[in-house]
């Protein structure tokens, strides 16, 4: 038997043991993954706010048209039931960031390696709200938004835009909007 062979032989039993020292990897993976952000509440209170007066179908239509002023095209709408999704397409090049990637393949070409670069190239922006009622004449009106990039290679990734300005800026719109029409 060679020796490549052998060393193999020796190391399976060795990462088998090794394997057996936490025996509910699985279980834990898959909670840690399926569980909510730590600061799921605070984003959730900065994407919520609630609007006094105003009854839930005059802030649905009021938001649907923030969102078109902003350049949204909406897709899904279920005014029924207070639903609304909206998109809009953006170019996703940043100078730095394929200035710095031509720096890197230059780089590595003077090293005689090959590298591959990667910036952005395209992104949509999605707009998800709901509205609920709260009361009488009140209604509680809920955004989020996030962005789906891909690169010049084609791979795509999914960012959710939780900061505050997103929606506290959104949320500015619908009330000016609202007080124009009061």
């Amino acid at each position: 038997m060679s020796l490549p062979r052998l060393r193999l032989l020796a190391t399976l039993p060795l990462l088998a043991l090794a394997a057996c020292q936490q025996p509910d990897w699985a279980n834990r993976a898959a909670l840690e993954i399926g569980a909510p952000r730590p600061d799921a509440a605070a984003i959730r209170q900065r994407q919520t706010a609630r609007f006094d007066g105003v009854p839930e179908t005059r802030l649905l239509v009021e938001a649907t048209q923030v969102l078109q002023d902003l350049g949204f095209t909406i897709e899904e709408s279920a005014a029924r039931h207070g639903v609304l999704a909206g998109a809009k397409d953006r170019d996703a090049v940043e100078t730095p960031q394929v200035v710095g990637q031509v720096a890197l393949t230059i780089a590595f070409a003077l090293l005689g390696a090959r590298y591959d670069p990667i910036w952005d190239t395209d992104q949509i922006i999605r707009a998800t709200l709901t509205t609920q009622p709260a009361g009488q004449r009140d209604s509680i009106l809920r955004v989020s938004f996030e962005r789906i990039v891909t690169n010049n290679k084609g791979g795509t990734r999914v960012e959710q835009l939780t900061e505050a300005e997103f929606s506290t800026g959104f949320f500015d719109r619908v009330r000016t909007g609202l007080a124009r029409q009061a």
